[in-house]
């Protein structure tokens, strides 16, 4: 009877032994994906605020783009600048995460500049000086110059540019909530 006993307590301790075993383990591996995804938070995080930071992440501001606009033309020293932004729009992106759900939206206004000149150097410099004051990421897609003269090398003066561009920025989750 006591060999029976003994049999049965050695049997149900090796139980719970396995038992706790097995939750250690699993308490590891949980301990171990956890550190793993803090490292991804602090590291995405500081892009993300970086990001915040520029401009790119939040509600577009109108404001701000016009201020832009217009810092950068005094820092280029353009004789003249006009513009028109259309209503921002959403972007459907050619993939989706399935982790970022409906948390991300990405949105783009389109713009329609047009510019004088005084050289062709100082459109690119124009968009150096926009790209770096931006607040959000603008994407240039086409610009096409026209000069005053009859030909280019005939001393045609007066450059006016005409350029078309995009204006990213990304609404998150917590920036929408903001808003209701």
């Amino acid at each position: 009877v006591l060999l029976a006993i003994a049999m049965w307590v050695n049997a149900s301790q090796e139980r719970l032994y396995n038992e706790l075993t097995a939750n250690r383990a699993a308490m590891h591996q949980d301990y171990d994906s956890l550190l793993n995804q803090r490292r991804l938070v602090d590291a995405y995080h500081r892009r993300y605020q970086h990001f915040s930071d520029l401009g790119f992440v939040g509600r577009e501001s109108r404001l701000d783009w016009v201020e832009t606009l217009r810092s950068a033309t005094e820092s280029v020293a353009l004789p003249r600048l006009s513009y028109s932004i259309e209503p921002q729009l959403e972007v459907v992106p050619p993939m989706t995460s399935v982790l970022g759900g409906d948390d991300i939206q990405i949105r783009v206004s389109k713009v329609q500049l047009e510019m004088g000149l005084v050289h062709e150097y100082d459109l690119l410099r124009f968009f150096d000086a926009l790209q770096v004051e931006a607040p959000g990421f603008i994407k240039v897609d086409s610009c096409q110059l026209v000069f005053e003269g009859e030909r280019r090398d005939a001393g045609g003066k007066a450059k006016h540019p005409t350029c078309a561009a995009q204006i990213y920025s990304v609404i998150t989750s917590d920036v929408s909530r903001e808003a209701v």
